[in-house]
């Protein structure tokens, strides 16, 4: 989904207010997020959507463009749709076009380790994994009784499971950037552990799977370039610093598990 928006002076000194058209180390974050699911071999048709004309000259043969619709959510939907037939009863990919770091190997990782029986996968990434690859990051982290946790952009969906709950899904998209809109979807009783600390992403799974009627899962401590988007000018800051060309040109993008109490976080994973 490229749909987002920039303005002011962040707009101008990015040198687009289609945020996917944000210039970083010397190429736009749709060509960093294109480039990572082309490269992956998980992944099939790729879609876009978002403004046509000013994406065009940006998005190569392979990938389909669909015009945007009036909201994130309506984006959200012209996308399945355009991928239901190839999908059938598979997982699509759900991508945000704000990831400058995302790259195959984070997507393959998720969709390797997605639970085959979920309808609704989304990632998670403990706040040492995270910042193991992202010292010193600005970002929101939440904390649950597993610890202090943040999500991924990167989503894996069956489109059937979107359809049969597309209002509930609206309401999840108005409120994913505010931990306490999220919790307050969950119930009364899931908002006060939540208020508490007391909260744990095993019970979070199962209260959204009640409300939804689909089976909600999470991937732990996923990729972090999964989680790494573009929310304001300290966003880019950070990321501008990373990627900007070394002397020989190459990118500060190097990423393996870090090791944390003797082993490496993707051997505890759930």
């Amino acid at each position: 989904t490229a749909g987002g928006r920039l303005s002011g002076d962040l707009a101008a000194r990015v040198g687009s207010e289609i945020k996917a058209l944000a210039s970083i180390g010397g190429a736009t974050v749709l060509q960093r997020v294109l480039a990572a699911l082309e490269e992956s071999p998980e992944v099939g048709q790729v879609v876009v959507v978002g403004p046509r004309e000013p994406l065009t000259p940006h998005v190569g043969e392979r990938v389909t463009l669909i015009d945007e619709g009036t909201s994130g959510i309506d984006n959200v939907r012209r996308g399945l749709s355009a991928v239901r037939d190839a999908a059938g009863d598979g997982f699509v990919v759900l991508a945000a076009s704000d990831l400058p770091f995302l790259c195959a190997e984070g997507i393959d990782d998720l969709i390797r380790r997605a639970p085959t029986d979920a309808d609704l996968i989304f990632p998670i990434l403990r706040r040492a994994h995270f910042e193991a690859r992202f010292p010193n990051m600005p970002g929101a982290w939440t904390k649950l009784a597993d610890g202090e946790l943040t999500g991924g952009s990167v989503f894996l969906v069956r489109p059937a499971a979107i359809e049969r709950n597309a209002a509930l899904i609206e309401r999840v998209f108005e409120a994913r950037k505010s931990q306490w809109a999220m919790a307050r979807l969950l119930g009364l009783g899931t908002a006060l552990k939540f208020a508490a600390g007391r909260l744990s992403v095993g019970e979070a799974e199962a209260r959204a799977s009640g409300i939804t009627g689909c089976r909600c899962r999470v991937v732990w401590d996923a990729h972090p370039h999964l989680a790494r988007d573009l929310d304001g000018a300290r966003d880019f800051d950070y990321a501008e610093g990373l990627l900007a060309p070394t002397p020989n040109n190459g990118e500060r993008t190097e990423y393996s598990p870090p090791v944390i109490g003797g082993k490496g976080v993707m051997d505890d994973a759930a």
